[in-house]
């Protein structure tokens, strides 16, 4: 029980609750590539251990016997983020360490007994280097101080914490991510041996997405078109983070809506996914796409609804065109006989555009129909009934 009251006074301290968890150590036992939760490591130093004499009397990590570096090694595609939150307890036994380094992209820890911190934010298609200089003198006095580095891309801000008292901060340009191109793995403890003591010299290692991160994707297009009279169904994405799939949905009517395959997601945060499907099912004149985007945590937004239409839009001799439209539809028809027609123009939730009767003549027909005195676009439904044998045919158009 010694170990949960103080963790819990540090993550409420120096973490926010809604944060989105990557890994968190707690080194009370070996294998200490386990984390409590989150993300395990791969690798660690042959030496590296579990050893007494962590915060408030716990244990924590040791480089062990020797002067090897600790080199606590993470997977890095686990920490492609937009941004990031790290806090951990250290105790200075020598003048160099790192606790959390990514090669150029990223690094908090000490250097020349300061405490430091440089990091990349994407900018445009490359990136802009942030480097806070020694902002404060880690203690040399062999207990253990909290160590706390937060970056939050929704407003460009970044901050610096020792024992919760802020002594850095950058403010930055508002929506610009962190940068992880070709950054590689993570190594915890990188030049960090505690100068060959066999002592712990970190304890209680939270790393997360800040709370704020703008999630889960940026939709750069989305678009719907026929090829080889299929619909063809394209999108792009950059700044995926733990999206879980694309479900493709289609509607009939633009109302109710069904998917029809689903596409794992790419995962690709610094760069653009290309992503396409053609409904090889699609069988009507009219269809209604829209792309359905679902997080790792089951949550999801949907895309604007798209529509693909195949040209003529005809049925049993009556052709209507052309579609889409921006102002004015025509109903084509070739009757056998003389007879009077209905025609009704409806929104897809049932409100009547116009209507209207007329008397045709047998042979070719036109029934031009104005669209222009209603404010309604998108998916308008025609129903022409033949008020003498009671027979109806029904269309939809699409009015832009």
């Amino acid at each position: 029980m010694k170990k949960i009251l103080p963790f819990i006074i540090i993550l409420l301290a120096a973490t926010n609750a809604n944060a989105q968890l990557i890994s968190r150590f707690t080194w009370e036992s070996n294998p200490v590539t386990t984390a409590v939760a989150g993300a395990n490591a791969i690798s660690v130093s042959s030496y590296a251990t579990s050893a007494n004499g962590g915060n408030n009397g716990t244990k924590g990590l040791s480089p062990g016997t020797g002067s090897n570096d600790i080199n606590l090694v993470l997977d890095g595609s686990n920490f492609n983020v937009p941004a990031l939150d790290i806090a951990v307890d250290f105790r200075r036994e020598e003048s160099q360490a790192s606790f959390f380094y990514r090669g150029s992209n990223f690094n908090f820890g000490m250097n020349s007994g300061n405490l430091a911190a440089s990091f990349q934010l994407t900018s445009g298609g490359s990136y802009i280097t942030i480097n806070s200089g020694n902002v404060f003198s880690i203690p040399d006095d062999h207990s253990f101080h909290n160590y706390h580095f937060n970056y939050d891309n929704n407003t460009g801000i970044a901050k610096i914490w020792t024992d919760n008292v802020l002594v850095y901060t950058y403010n930055g340009t508002a929506g610009l991510p962190m940068y992880w191109t070709g950054a590689g793995n993570v190594t915890i403890g990188r030049e960090m041996d505690a100068t060959g003591r066999n002592i712990a010299v970190l304890d209680n290692m939270t790393i997360q997405m800040h709370a704020n991160a703008l999630l889960p994707l940026t939709l750069v297009s989305f678009t719907a078109a026929l090829e080889n009279n299929l619909p063809r169904l394209n999108w792009k994405t950059t700044e995926e983070y733990r999206v879980h799939s694309f479900v493709l949905e289609r509607s009939s009517d633009g109302t109710s809506f069904s998917a029809i395959t689903t596409v794992p997601a790419s995962n690709v945060y610094n760069g653009v996914s290309d992503y396409s499907f053609t409904d090889s099912s699609f069988k009507g004149t009219v269809a209604y796409y829209r792309l359905k985007m679902v997080n790792v945590n089951g949550s999801h937004t949907y895309s604007a609804v798209k529509t693909v239409s195949v040209a003529g839009n005809s049925k049993a001799g009556i052709s209507v065109y052309p579609n889409p439209t921006v102002d004015f539809v025509t109903i084509k028809m070739n009757n056998a006989k003389a007879a009077q027609y209905q025609y009704t123009v409806t929104s897809i939730t049932g409100m009547v555009v116009v209507s209207a009767t007329v008397q045709l003549n047998n042979g070719i027909n036109q029934v031009k129909i104005d669209l222009t005195k209603t404010a309604v676009k998108g998916a308008l439904i025609i129903h022409i009934s033949n008020t003498q044998n009671d027979t109806t045919e029904t269309f939809t158009v699409i009015k832009k």
